[in-house]
């Protein structure tokens, strides 16, 4: 079984969850209750007044009768029970015949809201004798029983509220852990990857089997992406450098350096500097190919590229225009004397012999001719052609000497 095998499914966690949640809720209802009671208590306490009146009554009609507040006093007396606070007997005229109250008022904020709320006016219930009316019973309610289980009940809320506050803290908690924190995660590293071509992020485990399972697919769906998107990069990098390269000799092609003279002339105007191109031609190469065959040629044409970057700088730029042919840009700020120099190290490296394939030695002289920016042309074609010419006369002088010699 494997690691992800063992985490709690999603349906799980959730039912866990919802039967959490289900409990506090049930709990929250309980509290609604207890609440509902306050009024259920309170229509009671207005019941028993009543009774309590009446039976007040009962026992006091004799005293109403032979006006006798001594009895009146007697018979209601025994009434005078916890939630009672007065009791009066009033004759006919509304008179007071006797009073009894309860002593030991504790003036507390729960007593004074319990007698608010259910004790605000008094129970008057009437006295009858022979279906005469002779006086009436008023009974006044306190609340201190009420109050003390308003006090209770209160207390009681706020410690369930309590309980379900970090409850629910703590189950929101554990939510966000298992469940958003995960996803949140995904998002993240997909927007990073989208956004800022974050390669290297990836989403950290999870503890649900569902949530561990998708952030494996997603981590393994951006590792493809990388690769796919390097390999891309690769490609285009590879054809960038073939649409800009020579394929045999590696060097710049014509479109790469009709592009990097534009460069160094933009560069040379701003820094009022000049530069150099050097135009080259290989004397004799065609007699290569068609003594030795093109292998051979291909094989001196890679040996001559070679020997020309050798004697340039990082920033120089040597360039295969076709053929035989090859052009040099010495960047600025270069003059006459560093064309001097490099044409001499390129002859002495040329006058080294070239093994060919078939294990001959043959020697290639190149016939150079030189332009110098800004003096010899302004752009890039009147510097090539300037070059191109100094090449061609170079080239008849070497003729010159060699049939001279």
């Amino acid at each position: 079984m494997s690691e992800a095998d063992r985490l709690p499914t999603l349906r799980r966690v959730l039912a866990r969850i919802h039967l959490r949640v289900t409990l506090f809720a049930v709990g929250l209802t309980g509290l609604t209750v207890l609440l509902a009671g306050f009024a259920a208590i309170g229509a009671y306490a207005g019941q028993n007044l009543h009774l309590i009146a009446r039976s007040a009554g009962y026992s006091a009609a004799p005293a109403l009768v032979f006006d006798d507040p001594a009895a009146a006093r007697q018979s209601i007396t025994p009434m005078l029970e916890p939630g009672v606070a007065e009791i009066a007997v009033l004759r006919e005229d509304g008179t007071p015949l006797a009073t009894v109250e309860r002593q030991g008022d504790d003036g507390s904020v729960a007593r004074m809201i319990a007698d608010r709320l259910f004790f605000a006016a008094p129970i008057e219930e009437p006295v009858s004798h022979l279906g005469r009316r002779i006086g009436t019973i008023r009974v006044r309610g306190e609340g201190s029983a009420i109050a003390a289980y308003i006090r209770d009940g209160f207390l009681g809320t706020l410690v369930c509220l309590l309980i379900t506050g970090v409850a629910a803290y703590l189950l929101s908690r554990r939510l966000r852990a298992e469940i958003v924190a995960p996803l949140n995660a995904i998002a993240e590293v997909a927007h990073a990857f989208r956004r800022e071509e974050a390669l290297d992020r990836r989403v950290p485990p999870a503890s649900i089997r569902e949530v561990e399972t998708l952030r494996t697919d997603f981590n393994a769906l951006i590792a493809e992406l990388t690769d796919w998107r390097q390999h891309m990069r690769r490609e285009n990098e590879t054809l960038s450098h073939k649409a800009s390269h020579d394929a045999l000799t590696g060097l710049p092609n014509r479109a790469n350096f009709e592009r990097k003279g534009a460069e160094m002339i933009a560069e040379a105007r701003a820094g009022d500097a000049s530069f150099v191109l050097l135009y080259a031609d290989g004397d004799g190469f065609k007699q290569i190919n068609d003594r030795h065959g093109h292998a051979a040629g291909d094989a001196v044409l890679v040996e001559v590229a070679a020997r020309i970057r050798s004697c340039l700088r990082a920033r120089d730029v040597a360039a295969r225009l076709g053929g035989d042919e090859f052009a040099i840009l010495l960047a600025a700020p270069t003059g006459s004397d560093a064309a001097e120099r490099v044409a001499s190290e390129i002859a002495a490296r040329m006058a080294e012999p070239i093994q060919l394939p078939s294990g001959e030695a043959f020697a290639m002289r190149l016939s150079l001719g030189t332009a110098i920016y800004p003096m010899d042309g302004r752009d890039l074609s009147a510097l090539v052609n300037h070059a191109d010419a100094a090449m061609y006369a170079s080239k008849d002088s070497n003729r010159t000497q060699t049939q001279g010699g």
